[in-house]
């Protein structure tokens, strides 16, 4: 009879609101290499690459908000919170959709190099999955974390806009909707932190997206 070593526990997640700057770093530095000329493959894989962040970050941005307060007493989410942030998930979900198609038809490409700024993001991206699935912190880790979530959504933007430049005209159109949808997560995530002046702000625009509306 042989005994086996049990295998090592695995790390624990990342506090949130410091995957949320490695997520935010990495897009940045995506975006900067995006903007550099791209040859049809490798601007077809840097497509593949943004699709899988869309739907990493959006099934984490799911535990977002859920985001549990600490402190004595704790303070109370934002009203809309939850929902605010729960319709950013469904905006960057319908976002990673929208590329579907796209992916199908072209392939993921070539492997890319593990140290190639897109595999770095999606390594960020896909943490972020087990950092916010139960999250917990003061409000200043909770709005620390959306605020930077919203500054990656924004790299991101930037990088898809560069994407456009080099995509073939039907991938360029997807992209643009894409860029759209990204918009609009990141007028959730920003109702969100901060309640809006009047009936007719963030919150309000977004209400809807939680319903499902496309």
């Amino acid at each position: 009879m042989t005994s086996g070593r049990a295998a090592p526990p695995l790390p624990p997640p990342q506090p949130p609101a410091l995957a949320a700057r490695a997520v935010s770093e990495a897009a940045r530095a995506a975006a900067e290499a995006w903007a550099q000329p791209m040859d049809p493959a490798e601007s077809g894989r840097a497509a593949s690459q943004l699709h899988s962040v869309l739907r990493d970050l959006g099934i984490a941005t799911r535990g977002l908000a859920r985001f549990q307060t600490t402190g004595r007493p704790a303070d109370p989410a934002p009203l809309g919170f939850s929902r605010l942030v729960a319709a950013a998930a469904q905006r960057l979900v319908a976002a990673w959709e929208s590329l579907d198609g796209v992916i199908a038809a072209e392939g993921l490409g070539a492997v890319p190099d593990p140290d190639e700024p897109g595999a770095v993001l999606c390594r960020a991206a896909r943490n972020t999955i087990t950092a916010w699935r139960q999250p917990i912190g003061t409000s200043e880790d909770r709005d620390t974390t959306v605020q930077r979530l919203i500054t990656a959504i924004g790299y991101l933007s930037a990088a898809t806009q560069c994407l456009i430049t080099f995509a073939p005209r039907q991938r360029a159109i997807v992209l643009r909707a894409v860029d759209a949808t990204m918009a609009a997560a990141t007028a959730c995530l920003t109702g969100a932190i901060q309640p809006p002046a009047d009936e007719a702000g963030p919150g309000r625009q977004c209400s809807g997206m939680a319903d499902g509306s496309r």
